[in-house]
């Protein structure tokens, strides 16, 4: 059977959960094949799944780009709710103008119970087929080449440092009567948009017939190989417009990310529709939800069966934001790292990986800084959207979880190896510029995928020495609980506190109670 596949098989691993498991499907790895040719003995390493369907993709992606109106609700990432929540907000705006606020809000989220099981098979090909314009497509690569450390050239050097550029091939689609090139992917938008990044084009040509690629992903979706252990197994198993064409209204925003469906309406009727048809069921599209794992905002029943609501906040949680249903401004859930351990101290500690490096301080600054450059979505630290209270609260969030993050990590070195004062000096120093030229820098936080409705460019008006200020403040706040170790980074920071803040009564006002808040909220974590 293995010998008559166009695909390479899947492994297939099971990761326990509190209730029952979660199997987790590997499509990168390369299966080994038995060496065909003549006279030769022996095996090699094959393609993975991932490679061989590679074309599949990229005349999906293509294909994306050109038909936006058939997305529907549809979110590609999480950054996409920000725009998406922002442009409803605008529009709501307008048409309330003279009211001067927004209306109330009704917030629906469901889960769609096992999404990729229920997927039923027939409706996916066609759906597919239906959406494939041409008769063959062309394909080309190239590579996309960005510094290795993104932030070594912040730490000083005693010798120079060779090392090689991290490299990204990345192939992409065209119709075959009209091949695409670089520069013109580069600007139509095709392409990552990234700092730092040269994009290099490469020879590497080829054309794909429709045919062929829609008969290998009917093989992928109909009859794909999973290994399990020594054995193989077979895998088995345009909503919207039909029967969710009630929501088309300007008062309604819908979306989904995957299997999370989230409604923000200003009408309560329509809200309870939604809720009602979604519940039913729609066997046709393999939709079925769980009420006790869906939430709203207000009381509502199905069947009389009473649906979980939102209680005592009005923040509003969705794939790992929290979204206030009163002005739609967005929060970071920061609570969800104290998920899977008993305590903030051990769920950061499983959380971190840490290298026995023959220079533990620059190990620590590089992994600090990535991990706390995750953290600075722009949704969150749009002021154009969210109030600038707001945004300064998700800043000192930010800075007392890298702070707690970077406690746990030195805690684990022992010895010589723990970093000095110095070095903890300078990991709050850079955090701050980072933190500065992202919020403050020109790169534009406006671009997006064309499939987006517009909106106002994204701005944050936080100042330096509000960064400075929140910086300084958070990792007083973790370090001062052992003072006798850290006593001349303890010094530095309360010179920093000092400096930087503001001589406005007002603005120092609200840096206090945004500090006081934070601390209160995060104080009674065991980190």
């Amino acid at each position: 059977m293995l010998g008559r596949r166009s695909l390479p098989y899947g492994t297939l691993r099971l990761l326990p959960k509190s209730t029952g498991i979660r199997p987790i499907l590997n499509l990168r790895r390369r299966m080994l094949v038995n060496n065909k040719w003549a006279g030769s003995k022996g095996r090699f390493f094959g393609q993975s799944v991932n490679s061989t369907i590679t074309p599949i993709y990229g005349i999906l992606n293509y294909e994306k780009m050109r038909k936006q109106d058939d997305l529907g609700s549809c979110l590609f990432s999480v950054g996409d709710i920000h725009l998406r929540l922002k442009a409803f907000k605008e529009r709501l705006l307008l048409h309330y103008h003279e009211a001067g606020s927004l209306p109330v809000f009704y917030f629906v989220k469901l889960d769609i119970q096992s999404c990729f099981d229920t997927i039923p098979q027939d409706k996916l090909v066609r759906l597919i087929e239906d959406l494939v314009s041409e008769e063959a497509y062309h394909f080309t690569r190239h590579v996309e080449m960005r510094p290795p450390d993104e932030f070594g050239s912040m730490w000083p050097m005693r010798e120079a440092r060779q090392s090689k550029a991290f490299r990204k091939f990345v192939a992409r689609a065209a119709p075959a009567a009209r091949p695409q090139h670089l520069t013109e992917a580069i600007n139509n938008g095709g392409t990552t948009n990234r700092r730092n990044t040269v994009f290099v084009d490469t020879t590497g040509q080829k054309e794909y017939d429709t045919e062929d690629l829609l008969d290998l992903l009917h093989e992928h979706v109909r009859n794909n190989l999973v290994k399990l252990g020594r054995k193989y197994f077979r895998q088995r198993n345009e909503m919207e417009r039909e029967v969710l064409a009630f929501l088309q209204s300007d008062e309604t925003l819908l979306l989904r990310l995957v299997d999370d469906f989230l409604l923000v309406t200003s009408n309560p009727d329509l809200a309870k529709r939604f809720l009602e048809v979604m519940i039913k069921g729609q066997p046709a599209y393999g939709v079925s939800v769980n009420p006790a794992k869906s939430l709203v905002n207000f009381a509502a029943a199905v069947d009389g069966t009473h649906i979980p609501r939102l209680v005592d906040t009005s923040l509003f949680p969705y794939c790992g934001s929290l979204i206030d249903t009163r002005t739609l401004e967005i929060h970071k859930d920061h609570d969800r790292i104290l998920e899977g351990g008993d305590s903030a101290a051990e769920t950061l500690a499983n959380s971190l990986t840490v290298e026995s490096a023959r220079v533990p301080g620059r190990t620590l600054h590089r992994k600090l800084l990535t991990s706390f450059k995750l953290l600075m979505h722009p949704m969150y630290l749009d002021t154009n959207h969210n109030s600038l209270t707001v945004v300064l609260s998700t800043l000192y969030a930010n800075y007392l979880t890298t702070a707690m993050k970077m406690y746990q990590y030195m805690r684990s070195l022992r010895g010589r190896a723990h970093p000095s004062s110095e070095v903890i000096i300078r990991i709050v120093r850079d955090t701050t510029q980072l933190a500065h030229r992202l919020v403050q820098g020109k790169r534009c936080w406006g671009q997006r995928d064309a499939t987006m409705e517009s909106s106002s460019p994204s701005v944050c008006t936080v100042q330096h020495s509000q960064v400075q200020y929140l910086a300084a403040a958070a990792f007083r706040f973790v370090l001062s609980r052992k003072q006798t170790r850290y006593t001349l980074a303890l010094r530095w920071l309360e010179l920093v506190l000092k400096g930087s803040r503001p001589r406005s009564d007002a603005k120092a006002k609200r840096l206090a109670q945004v500090v006081q808040k934070g601390n209160l909220m995060y104080g009674s974590w065991r980190f």
